[in-house]
């Protein structure tokens, strides 16, 4: 969680223009939501494939 807060903070610095800043972070988020997906479904996949060999 730390590194989150600390790569957001680096972007809202890094842009000094409001539309770039809001579309590195938009950019920021959709990665990071993208790998909570993938880490979830990951789990579900593994669920699913205990519940199949049972």
């Amino acid at each position: 969680m730390e590194s989150i807060i600390t790569d957001i903070v680096k972007i809202i610095k890094s842009e000094n223009n409001v539309i770039a800043r809001e579309k590195a972070l938009m950019c920021y988020f959709f990665g990071l939501i993208r790998e909570l997906m993938k880490l979830a479904l990951e789990e579900v996949d593994a669920g699913l494939v205990e519940e199949t060999k049972k």
